[in-house]
């Protein structure tokens, strides 16, 4: 396949994902079914149909493509577990009982929900859950909903931008490659070398926080009408997310960190009767349900996203055209290590901005970008990984159209706490996607000038 041909097929699937973004029409099975056309329309560009699948099946099947797949499996089981042990539950009790006023409960909403979102690895998971419980309880203690709100959203982009559970955790590891070809960054070290920027971003986060909610006037309780009963037991579950995370900073293989975390989960869950064994697999008239299998279910159709954008990648990488708009930017733009940060900066902006409806899209679409880019001016993989997974972490969770906006205001409506809420009211609430933004490009324009 030509240079120009093999960007067809990426394109076409990039358009159709921002076109979806816009119309607030994103679904993952649809774009599935995008990308596979997008590859079937490739095959008609093809010099050789045998030489073009050839390349799409081994990306497709790739290292790569298939340690991200099996990791989304396995955490995707792991986080419905956490569900199911009633964690939000036990973030809720935790709330009520240090009996924190409205304004300083917005700073809790967004801990909050980080926490959940770190311990789950899902910002959707986070919004979805955190809009039906933190928000009304906010609003009845006397907090403002825009704020509420864009709390929640900053803690879902916290989750996501340094949980080694996270999504966003395993592309931006799993995709970026060492110089010398010998395997790619691991996940506990690539998270361990963007904590300070995200600790920054945390406390920048906190204040402003604080300040939105000072003199905030408490109103009456029962504003909101759909609150979840609290349960201290569900804050046990946090122990696994703790060992987890603490296995994952000192190194241990990802998959024995949560293999370990889950057999914790499980154990906790039993001995404390915050589920039974058939809440994580049951079998009732043929049909089979539980923690488990709706874990594995909701993780489907994002691996099979994965592996169809990678084998579009792949067919970008080896008909040479990646190298060659690369080497355009290195010719035009790319003139020493901090241009070359800036540029990957930019890069995933742009993506972010872009694909807004769901980051790990624009993730998987930019990440190819990243890692040449990083490899040719001798970038470490870590610090590749650190711009990928923060800057992509920030527009998504702000912008109208984006998909954790949009989740967030169906989340609210259904709450039933009758408050109404625009897209837009949103867009300078989310405070630590900003703030994450602004301290990545901090460090990028401050780095030192290097090659």
């Amino acid at each position: 396949m030509g240079e120009g041909a093999s960007l067809v097929p990426f394109a076409l699937f990039v358009v159709s994902a921002i076109g979806l973004s816009f119309f607030g029409a994103v679904d993952v099975d649809l774009l599935v079914a995008v990308g596979i056309g997008a590859v079937l329309v490739g095959t008609f560009l093809a010099n050789d149909a045998e030489t073009y699948w050839s390349t799409v099946f081994e990306y497709m099947g790739s290292k790569t493509a298939m340690t991200a797949t099996l990791l989304w499996l396995v955490v995707g089981v792991y986080g419905m577990v956490l569900r199911e042990g009633r964690i939000v539950e036990g973030l809720v009790w935790a709330a009520d009982w240090l009996h924190i006023g409205g304004g300083m409960f917005t700073v809790v909403v967004f801990l909050f929900s980080g926490l959940f979102a770190v311990s789950t690895g899902s910002g959707f998971g986070t919004i979805s859950a955190m809009s039906l419980t933190l928000f009304p309880a906010g609003v009845a203690l006397g907090g403002e909903p825009v704020w509420l709100g864009g709390a929640i959203l900053s803690g879902a982009a916290l989750g996501d931008s340094i949980a080694p559970v996270s999504d966003t955790a395993v592309i931006a590891a799993t995709t970026q490659e060492y110089s010398n070809g010998k395997g790619v960054a691991d996940i506990g070290g690539t998270v361990k070398a963007r904590l300070p920027f995200v600790v920054m971003a945390v406390a920048a986060s906190v204040t402003v926080f604080l300040a939105a909610g000072i003199g905030l006037t408490e109103v009456s309780q029962g504003v909101g009408q759909h609150t979840v009963e609290g349960n201290p037991r569900g804050l046990a579950l946090l122990v696994p997310t703790l060992v987890v995370i603490g296995l994952s900073f000192r190194r241990v293989n990802i998959f024995v960190a949560l293999a370990v975390g889950l057999v914790l989960a499980v154990v906790i869950g039993l001995s404390l009767g915050l589920f039974e064994v058939k809440s994580l697999v049951g079998i009732e008239g043929g049909t089979v349900s539980g923690a488990v299998v709706n874990g594995i279910r909701g993780m489907a159709s994002i691996c099979i996203l994965l592996m169809v954008v990678v084998s579009l990648s792949g067919l970008i990488i080896r008909s040479g055209c990646m190298e060659r708009m690369i080497g355009r930017l290195n010719r035009r733009v790319i003139r020493s290590k901090r241009s070359a940060e800036l540029t990957i900066f930019s890069l995933v902006s742009l993506a972010g901005i872009l694909i807004a409806a769901v980051n790990t899209i624009a993730n998987i679409c930019v990440a190819p970008f990243v890692n040449s880019i990083g490899r040719e001016h001798g970038l470490h993989p870590y610090r590749r990984a650190t711009l990928l997974a923060t800057v992509i972490c920030t527009f998504p969770f702000i912008l109208p159209y984006g998909g954790c906006v949009l989740l967030l205001l169906r989340g609210v409506e259904a709450s039933g706490c009758g408050v109404p809420l625009r897209a837009t009211d949103l867009f300078w609430a989310a405070v630590y996607p900003w703030t994450l933004w602004v301290v990545m490009l901090a460090a990028c324009i401050m780095k030192k000038r290097e090659g």
